[in-house]
């Protein structure tokens, strides 16, 4: 049955996925302080990226709507609350509460105050620092508690014992031990309620096929996603998305190898991750990239005298004016890319593509 949405936005935190995009949605509200709206091209909607640069004297507020969500990459709030860095105020700030708010903090502050405009940046640290302080220990105790149970789960410890047994078994049997299940108990969860979340598009006597194609082009009737999980509990939120990460047996979660931090890759054999906070921030996929060429190409000969014989060759090309000059580097390069395929798959040896380089 078709309804209009009457899921409580404002002052509340709603989070739901979608498997198949590998999407995450979620409606809160948030000051406006150091934050700026990213829109990313392969988003449908924003989300929320740290700007250091950013200097308004006033702070303002704002809430998503359950039409126009924030959008994340799957599993991101569990990603960024396993790599928060809780040690102080600003650091909390800029790696968790900006991208999510301070009202998931009610279970361990019973007063959160309401979102208000701020005259000024010390006016809104003055309100929320000290919140932070009194709940600092119980934010580091719960990311522990996440943190052992995700290790456990993906091997990240390289720990040997259970390592026959799957993520979703390890998940029960450390949630039974641990009883995280008692952090499943104040959520409301709607179901199907994104179905039909702008009625007023949707006329049950003109309906056809083409329309509900068109419907679903446009978001307004969606089916992959899931119900909607709506409360004001961090711990509630963690549970949901450690329960969905866990339930879906094509992700895993990761180290990388340059930051340190969890990451949830796209391929299993990928080492870095391309977590960003800031705006213009540059990716750990991309630094690692280029630090893995860089090293290979110092370290491994036969790449080291390519590059060698390719630079000599280029410099070749662009001091002469003989077009003749720039063929023979054109037809190199060709049979150069030949010869290291053969080599990558194994026809030739290391010394017969170093000998076959040397005598080009």
């Amino acid at each position: 049955m078709l309804r209009k949405d009457n899921i409580p936005v404002k002052d509340w935190f709603n989070i739901w996925f979608n498997r198949e995009k590998r999407k995450e949605f979620y409606t809160t509200s948030i000051s406006l302080y150091k934050t700026t709206f990213n829109h990313d091209k392969n988003n449908t909607f924003s989300n929320i990226l740290f700007n250091d640069s950013k200097n308004d004297k006033e702070i303002y507020f704002s809430s998503a709507t359950l039409l126009e969500p924030f959008e994340e990459s799957y599993g991101t709030f569990l990603i960024k609350f396993l790599n928060a860095n809780f040690a102080s105020f600003e650091t909390s700030y800029r790696t968790f509460f900006c991208f999510y708010g301070f009202s998931i903090l009610s279970e361990f502050y019973a007063s959160i105050p309401s979102l208000k405009f701020f005259k000024t940046e010390d006016e809104f640290i003055e309100t929320y620092q000290p919140i932070f302080n009194k709940v600092k220990p119980k934010l580091k105790k719960l990311q522990y508690l996440i943190k052992q149970c995700v290790d456990y789960m993906y091997n990240l410890n390289n720990d040997s014992i259970d390592k026959n047994y799957t993520p979703l078994e390890k998940y029960l049997s450390y949630s039974i031990f641990n009883n995280l299940f008692k952090y499943s108990t104040n959520i409301e969860v709607y179901y199907y309620q994104q179905f039909a979340h702008d009625i007023y598009h949707i006329s049950s006597q003109s309906i056809t096929p083409k329309i509900v194609r068109e419907h679903l082009k446009n978001g307004i009737i969606t089916l992959g996603d899931s119900p909607v999980f709506h409360t004001l509990y961090l711990s509630n939120i963690l549970y949901i998305s450690l329960f969905e990460i866990a339930t879906n047996k094509n992700i895993k979660i990761k180290i990388c190898k340059n930051c340190g931090k969890y990451f949830i890759p796209l391929k299993n054999n990928e080492k870095y991750c391309d977590i960003v906070y800031c705006k213009d921030e540059v990716t750990c996929k991309k630094i690692g990239a280029n630090n893995s060429y860089s090293k290979k190409r110092n370290t491994i000969e036969w790449i080291r005298i390519y590059r060698n014989n390719y630079q000599r060759r280029l410099m070749q090309v662009k001091r002469s004016n003989n077009e003749q000059v720039k063929i023979d580097f054109e037809n190199w390069k060709k049979l150069a890319k030949e010869k290291i395929k053969e080599f990558n798959n194994k026809l030739i040896s290391e010394e017969k593509l170093i000998e076959w380089i040397e005598k080009k």
